[in-house]
């Protein structure tokens, strides 16, 4: 039964992202008009896509955040809820743009193109890509450095405490982000990592655009690519953010009282409450610059034609 209780929220995501899957069906069963370019209708695709992957999250957080406690109750916890909460709407943001890549217009007319290029998904997500990287190790490593630390019941930090009298005592601070909480993050970043690679295979292996330049297909390529990756990233850092300001504060709350004799506890509360900070600030920064389109590039003018023939 518990089981089934964590996968509702894990799978909450299947019925929207649906719905949103037989829009772009009908959108893309539309013939196009013949004014309309094809850099015209891929870049139109593309906002299509990006309105409908955003509203898909907005869906899931709704549906997540804002249930009736009684269908929580059933369910799971509300911490646990919240927790998974980022990393689902990322799965169903991620899926929405895997599905819309399947969507793509194809290509009309006698003339067909094959990239002569080759296109990775390393190549194509830069930078980007391996700062999501980079965000979901860190939350690995928290989730597995709280889950070990944490006390018996998996939801509190213990710290034993010297008395004068040569006794000691424990204190228990929470909530802290233990294996009952960490295990549904740690499925449901496996559920994200999936879905996001899964879009970025789908971008790489889209058709070429018809009669445009090689850098305008790229660009758009890239702008995908970027897109899916600041929305991820976005949620990657809530995420982190909230497993490790957590942690931090239930530290802090258990030092709290005696902190000259665990000042190395201390400093690691702060510096794991600043580290969050500067994450959720970090992907907030880049999810806001993964919105404007990639520049095209400008092609080099030829060079003037020399001749080496003497006049006559």
């Amino acid at each position: 039964m518990t089981v089934i209780a964590m996968l509702v929220p894990l799978l909450s995501p299947a019925v929207p992202v649906l719905a949103i899957a037989l829009i772009l069906w009908l959108a893309t069963r539309r013939r196009p008009d013949v004014s309309d370019t094809v850099a015209d209708a891929a870049r139109r695709h593309e906002v299509l896509v990006s309105t409908l992957s955003a509203a898909a999250a907005v869906v899931i957080a709704v549906i997540l955040l804002w249930q009736p406690g009684a269908w929580l109750a059933r369910t799971v916890t509300t911490g646990t809820l919240q927790a998974i909460t980022p990393l689902v709407i990322a799965t169903a943001f991620a899926s929405v743009r895997a599905l819309g890549e399947l969507t793509w217009p194809r290509p009309h007319g006698d003339v067909r193109s094959a990239p002569l290029t080759r296109r990775t998904v390393w190549s194509l997500g830069g930078l980007r890509l391996k700062s999501a990287l980079g965000t979901g190790f860190l939350l690995v490593a928290g989730l597995i450095a709280t889950g070990v630390t944490a006390d018996a019941s998996g939801r509190g930090f213990v710290l034993q405490r010297s008395l004068g009298d040569g006794g000691s005592i424990l204190t228990t601070a929470g909530p802290y982000p233990g294996w009952p909480s960490g295990g549904p993050v740690l499925v449901a970043l496996a559920l994200t990592t999936v879905a996001t690679w899964l879009a970025l295979v789908a971008i790489v292996r889209r058709r070429p655009l018809t009669g445009v330049p090689t850098v305008h297909d790229d660009a758009l390529r890239h702008t995908s690519a970027h897109r899916i990756l600041g929305g991820v990233q976005l949620c990657l850092g809530f995420t982190v953010y909230a497993t490790w300001w957590t942690a931090g504060s239930a530290i802090a709350n258990a030092v709290d009282g005696v902190p000259s004799r665990h000042p190395v506890l201390g400093v690691l509360a702060i510096a794991l409450q600043a580290i969050a900070g500067c994450v959720v600030a970090g992907s907030t920064m880049a999810a806001l610059a993964s919105l404007w389109p990639r520049p095209v590039p400008r092609a080099e003018p030829a060079a003037p034609a020399t001749s080496t023939g003497r006049a006559a």
